[in-house]
């Protein structure tokens, strides 16, 4: 029985569609758990698919044709995040793919979803049959085109592990006595008409992006988001790994992420670690013997 459906029926879950709880296929832990780098508190990612009925995914065998009547039915994904367990020991985020769409972010190779394949496996919580058979043959997944996927969401974590606003807003909560967890209603309400324009910006900047204080503290203590950092420095070592050895080990520098989530690493050496690892993927991936696309319909159509 997969988490998910134990958490459903303790009456916790109650709002996924019918057909998700029974259809789980696989379940694993992600986020920093997986990647050995978890210092307690944060809340259990868990990423996983499940098989809708054949309606949703042959939407034909109820007559449907494209472009003509009613839209089918369409399922891609449920999310739900901070579930608390029944003991209120442990919060949840849970994220269930239909297996289409599931199929669809790994074939891509996205940074956020390859990952879930490549889990050790204490981390996995449910794996049937066709779970076991997509485990076994995960591998074939992997592809060259890793390298521009993982490369775009480096650049974001450069952006975000610098983010102007944040390092601003950090400062300006410093200047003026105002605690880093207040919100804008309360800002709001505290200063009346003497909102300060600058403040007020990065306020609504943060909550825009969904900033958490605990990120701020970072930010506070070290100077830049070293969550990001870590992410950042992660993601360019596990597309070495794709690219080079045609293989994904989520732990293997787990040592190097605590460093550099723990603040032993300066803006400065993340920077040109980044730097560095750019021009050193960019002649790997020309050189690399991995194959340009995902393989495995190939393979079945022969």
């Amino acid at each position: 029985m997969s988490h998910f459906q134990k958490l459903a029926e303790q009456g916790i879950i109650t709002n996924a569609p019918g057909f998700v709880y029974g259809s789980i296929q696989y379940e694993t832990i992600m986020g920093s758990e997986s990647y050995g780098v978890a210092s307690g508190g944060s809340d259990i990612d868990v990423y996983g698919f499940c098989i809708p009925p054949k309606e949703y995914i042959f939407p034909h065998i109820k007559g449907y044709i494209l472009g003509f009547g009613k839209k089918p039915l369409v399922f891609q994904q449920y999310e739900q995040h901070h579930i608390w367990n029944k003991e209120k020991t442990k919060q949840y985020d849970f994220s269930i793919y239909s297996i289409i769409k599931y199929f669809q972010l790994c074939m891509e190779n996205n940074p956020n979803m390859i990952d879930s394949l490549f889990t050790s496996t204490n981390c996995v919580l449910q794996c049937t049959k066709i779970g076991n058979m997509v485990r076994d043959q995960r591998k074939d997944f992997l592809h060259k085109g890793s390298w521009h996927k993982f490369k775009g969401y480096s650049y974001s974590m450069v952006h975000k592990m610098k983010n102007k606003f944040v390092k601003r807003f950090v400062e300006l909560c410093k200047e003026l006595n105002i605690p880093l967890t207040i919100t804008r209603d309360e800002y709001c309400r505290m200063m009346g008409n003497n909102i300060h324009p600058e403040f007020m910006k990065c306020l609504v900047e943060i909550e825009k992006d969904g900033i958490k204080s605990k990120r701020l503290e970072l930010v506070d203590k070290f100077g830049f988001d070293v969550k990001f950092a870590y992410h950042l420095v992660r993601l360019l070592n596990e597309v070495e790994q794709i690219i080079d050895e045609g293989d994904l080990d989520l732990q293997r520098n787990k040592e190097q992420l605590k460093s550099i989530r723990n603040g032993e690493w300066s803006l400065q050496q993340i920077e040109e670690y980044f730097t560095f690892k750019e021009r050193e993927l960019e002649k790997l991936y020309q050189e690399s013997k991995l194959q340009y696309s995902f393989k495995l319909f190939r393979r079945i159509l022969w």
